[in-house]
């Protein structure tokens, strides 16, 4: 089914289209490498290629799917992307193109034996009813703006990627997948929590006792009102305050230092058990 949001300057952002067939064959999972897949770039503009090519990277880095192998290859050419012998799992589509159009060449693509996942960019919304009945999986408006990139990003690419235990929340507006693994502490300041990771630091308007729920995890220890650490990296407990292992130090109140060494030695012990 179609479904379609816009603002009142008539802005799709971007069209739900659903498919049967969501992911074609021409991804895999290679052990201990994640996916491998062939994406293509196609615009006749070259600052929108690199615009795709720029928020599709970006993505990438915000979601933590580095352990992705993806093969980007960019075209100004319709007639240079259909002649292409390489197969493409996911390819980004202008629809007012030299030669070709965008229409004509995504209903080729997707005759094909293995239909990739399409997503058209352009400035015009006119197409929309063509792009469902092509079913093509996505349309995002020029100029691209990252929120309705991230959406698309979210929707059609986030759940081919191997999954992991993630904590999902918005920061600045966008949505981020953080690996639990990766996650140090977190903590409330005012109405805000600062997640801290081995990568970044990220604020969220989400209340930490929701996080501490959301989270279901017994590797998390509430050891002070404002903190949750992830007891893999705890260091050392003093009396006043833990240190972690990456130099932070969390304060700690004498009233459940004892209560906090108990648990994390009970971590430990099965932490060993299960190894």
């Amino acid at each position: 089914m179609l479904g379609l949001s816009s603002t009142t300057q008539d802005r799709i952002s971007p069209c739900q289209f659903t498919t049967k067939e969501l992911l074609p064959a021409r991804h895999a999972i290679c052990p201990g490498r994640g996916l491998y897949m062939n994406i293509a770039i196609c615009d006749r503009y070259d600052t929108d290629v690199a615009r795709i090519n720029e928020l599709l990277d970006a993505n990438i880095k915000r979601h933590m799917l580095n352990h992705a192998l993806l093969d980007v290859d960019t075209f100004t050419s319709t007639d240079e992307l259909l002649a292409s012998p390489k197969e493409y799992s996911l390819i980004f589509l202008g629809i007012l193109m030299p030669g070709t159009d965008g229409i004509e060449a995504a209903r080729q693509l997707k005759d094909g034996p293995n239909p990739p996942i399409i997503i058209f960019t352009t400035k015009s919304t006119e197409h929309c009813l063509a792009s469902y009945n092509l079913g093509v999986e996505g349309y995002i408006l020029k100029p691209i703006r990252e929120e309705d990139f991230e959406k698309v990003f979210t929707r059609l690419l986030l759940p081919i990627f191997p999954s992991t235990h993630t904590l999902n929340v918005y920061s600045n507006r966008l949505l981020y997948h953080i690996p639990v693994s990766e996650i140090f502490y977190i903590e409330s300041i005012g109405r805000k929590c600062m997640i801290h990771t081995s990568r970044k630091t990220y604020e969220t308007n989400m209340a930490l006792n929701h996080i501490e729920s959301t989270l279901n995890d017994n590797s998390f220890i509430r050891c002070y009102r404002s903190y949750l650490v992830n007891m893999n990296y705890i260091q050392d407990i003093l009396d006043t305050e833990i240190q972690l292992t990456n130099d932070d130090c969390i304060p700690l109140t004498l009233r459940k230092r004892s209560q906090i060494v108990k648990l994390f030695n009970k971590f430990r012990i099965s932490h060993s058990a299960s190894e």
